[in-house]
Formats: C-alpha cells, structure tokens, sequence
C-alpha cells in the first residue's frame, strides 16, 4: 500500500510540475510578447520622427540654398 500512495504522490507531484512549467513558459513568452509589442511601437514612433525631421530639414536646406544674395549686389 505504501509503494502505491508513494507513486500516487510521484505521479501528483509531476503532473504539478509539469503544469508548473507550462505556466512559467507562459509568463516568459508573455513578457516577451510584451518587449517586443513595445519595441515596435518605440521603434514605429522613431521612424515617423525620423521621416518628419528629415522632411524638414530637406525644406530648410532647399530654402537655405535657393535664397542666396547675388554676387555683384552692393549694399
């Protein structure tokens, strides 16, 4: 009666585990899912900065170089 009670409790004590370890993957590949969900947001917003400040300073450089003083000009 004792080697059943014993493999009973084996067989409890690993099905724990096992469900155990499931829930910790879960939790792992949540936190991850979140990083990454994160990452493209940051990284989403950056490239619209990027793309807006780039447009930007193309307009200035163009207005910059195409509003030039004439050479023979005297004050």
């Amino acid at each position: 009666m004792t080697r059943l009670l014993l493999a009973l409790a084996g067989v409890i004590l690993l099905a724990v585990l096992a469900l155990s370890l499931v829930w910790l993957a879960g939790q792992v590949l949540v936190g991850l899912g979140s990083f990454i969900v994160g990452t493209a947001g940051v990284l989403g917003r950056l490239l619209g900065y990027l793309l807006g400040t780039g447009l930007l300073a193309g307009l200035a450089y163009f207005l910059a170089s195409a509003w030039r003083p004439t050479k023979g000009a005297r004050p």
